[in-house]
């Protein structure tokens, strides 16, 4: 049996994509932004699914940060885990539908 591995060219931890739409830009669809705002848990357990996360996922300390950071780094868009904890901490709800916009603008 032979093992081929390939070696990764350049630097591997250096995104090269924005989110699609910025922090602010959680109002362009007032449909979603008021699910988001006033049922917020069933928002994120749409969001956990989408993303093939357990729904009890959303319970655990930290899980919205952690679930940010996945879709950030998914999709390999700049920004750090320091950057993901501010923004579901101080926006919250800005946040995750910044989240939501992105899976909706990557088709998924």
């Amino acid at each position: 049996m032979v093992t081929i591995r390939t070696q990764p060219t350049g630097d591997v931890w250096t995104f090269e994509n924005e989110w699609s739409n910025g922090i602010c830009g959680c109002c362009t669809d007032l449909g979603t932004c008021c699910f988001a705002y006033w049922c917020c848990p069933c928002f994120m357990c749409k969001l956990h699914a989408r993303t093939n996360e357990c729904l009890c996922t959303g319970c655990l300390p930290g899980a919205n940060t952690g679930l940010r950071t996945k879709i950030r780094t998914g999709f390999r868009i700049r920004g750090a885990v320091c950057g993901d904890t501010c923004a579901m901490c101080f926006c919250p709800c800005c946040s995750i539908i910044q989240m939501y916009n992105e899976l909706e603008f990557q088709g998924l």
